[in-house]
């Protein structure tokens, strides 16, 4: 079965754009880790086992590197975060191999991989990868083989005043309702999709809270 797992903010300073989300929405967040590539990222859990990640580069030496191929949305976030990924998950491997299957796409031969702050390793088996999907406003989908350690049920910080996040409303979407079903092979509608007729792209999601409902909205790095 396919579940929205999470999404994407990338950021130049994600020390910054995590706690100004946290000002701005009351939700609280904890650090997520880093990556091989040089990338980290911090955590929102939003409830419903889904979550958002404020993401972007704390290697100086990796980001800086001319011969370096930079992500797609590296240029994009110059000027202010953006939203740049939406995420899927399924419940087995088996699932996550058909749909490489479908999108003739090669599984990969080994899980991603994020080192804690606390040095274990967590990890994800993903397809297509970020790289490929996110730059054309499409989501791609993630097998966590361990889900109590999922990043959207683990505790956060700063934990006076904040809000409870109970799960997502809505997602606001570029691109149509049909081609988005093409693409995930299930009816969009099975999914709280808001179609705006932009750019494919994430541009809002709705978190329902103990409180309100909470909008966050970005500009999506789809966008020129």
């Amino acid at each position: 079965m396919i579940h929205i797992d999470h999404f994407s903010i990338s950021a130049a300073n994600i020390f910054q754009a995590s706690n100004d989300l946290r000002k701005e929405t009351g939700l609280g967040f904890y650090d997520g880790g880093y990556f091989p590539g040089g990338n980290a990222n911090k955590i929102f859990p939003l409830g419903g086992q889904t979550y958002l990640e404020v993401g972007g580069f704390v290697d100086v030496y990796v980001a800086s590197d001319p011969k370096r191929a930079k992500p797609w949305w590296y240029e994009k976030v110059r000027e202010g975060e953006r939203f740049s990924g939406l995420c899927l998950r399924v419940d087995t491997l088996d699932e996550l191999r058909a749909i490489a299957d479908r999108l003739k796409v090669k599984f990969p031969d080994d899980p991603l991989s994020k080192t804690k702050p606390d040095g274990s390793t967590l990890h994800a088996w993903g397809v297509p990868s970020a790289g490929e999907t996110w730059s054309k406003g499409l989501p791609n989908w993630y097998f966590h083989p361990a889900m109590y350690l999922h990043p959207s049920g683990q505790p956060v910080i700063g934990t006076d005043k904040l809000v409870l996040p109970q799960g997502i409303s809505f997602i606001e979407v570029g691109g149509t309702e049909q081609a988005m079903t093409d693409w995930i092979g299930v009816p969009a509608s099975n999914f709280p999709f808001r179609f705006n007729g932009k750019t494919p792209g994430l541009y809002a999601v709705g978190v329902k809270t103990d409180k309100s409902e909470i909008v966050i909205r970005r500009k999506s790095a789809t966008e020129d």
